[in-house]
């Protein structure tokens, strides 16, 4: 019993901390130049950076989902129902989680090894007696970076599956719907729910990976394994959040 309690006690002060500090970051008076100037490294580092990655894994989901909706639906004959199934597949699900895992496959170890230096080395104790409080500078400008990265890279993700699955059903004369008639059947079909879906689930996934590799470096143990140890765990918590988050919101909007 002490266990669960001490475990239900570290849940509610990790939702506690999470709260004030992701309330802090949204009002737009506590952003200082400092803080703006790391947001902008950070959003080239997880964002820019992730670009080439983003598009190649795209570009194979897009073959293989698209062409197999295309394909599938047209020996069924129910081509009028593409959107439809774009919009439940691609859109409401595969864009969003495909691009969080590859923000925590590639950024959110990044990020862990680097804040865990960061907490070995004293920096963080460096610069509180400079009177900068670390969650200002270090934890607030990467996770609204990683946050907003994960917006845009949805996006093209997004555009980069759907335009090259599109691409290879018209070469391998699957479908004859023109570039306009296919956007209107994906968009046609859309909610303000889907549109909706598309701006929360990205950002807030994002956000939250971000959050939890630099509170899960945050915390790395004394020894020369402590970030090796907290790798895995970061991972696994990050995936479970993602799929978590994903299914929350699609099931609410």
């Amino acid at each position: 019993m002490r266990v669960v309690g001490d475990r239900l006690l570290d849940v509610l002060g990790f939702v506690g901390e999470f709260t004030a500090v992701t309330a802090r970051g949204l009002v737009p008076g506590n952003w200082r130049r400092t803080m703006r100037s790391e947001f902008a490294l950070y959003l080239y580092q997880v964002g820019v950076r992730a670009i080439p990655v983003v598009l190649v894994v795209a570009l194979l989901v897009g073959i293989g989902l698209v062409f197999q909706i295309v394909y599938w639906l047209r020996f069924a004959g129910q081509t009028e129902r593409i959107g439809e199934f774009i919009v439940l597949a691609l859109i409401r699900q595969i864009a969003p989680v495909g691009t969080s895992l590859i923000i925590i496959g590639r950024s959110g170890s990044v990020l862990l090894e680097e804040v865990g230096q960061m907490a070995r080395s004293g920096h963080g104790r460096t610069l509180a007696s400079q009177g900068i409080d670390p969650i200002d500078l270090v934890l607030i400008p990467r996770a609204f970076a990683v946050a907003v990265s994960a917006f845009l890279l949805t996006l093209l993700f997004l555009h980069a599956a759907l335009w090259s699955g599109y691409l290879v059903a018209t070469l391998a004369g699957l479908t004859q719907h023109s570039p306009d008639e296919f956007t209107a059947a994906v968009l046609g079909i859309m909610s303000l729910d889907d549109y909706l879906l598309l701006l929360v689930n990205p950002l807030l996934i994002g956000y939250v990976v971000g959050y939890l590799s630099i509170w899960f470096g945050s915390r790395i143990e004394d020894g020369p394994h402590g970030i090796r140890r907290a790798l895995p765990k970061a991972f696994a918590t990050s995936l479970i959040a993602a799929i978590a988050i994903a299914g929350a919101v699609s099931a609410l909007l």
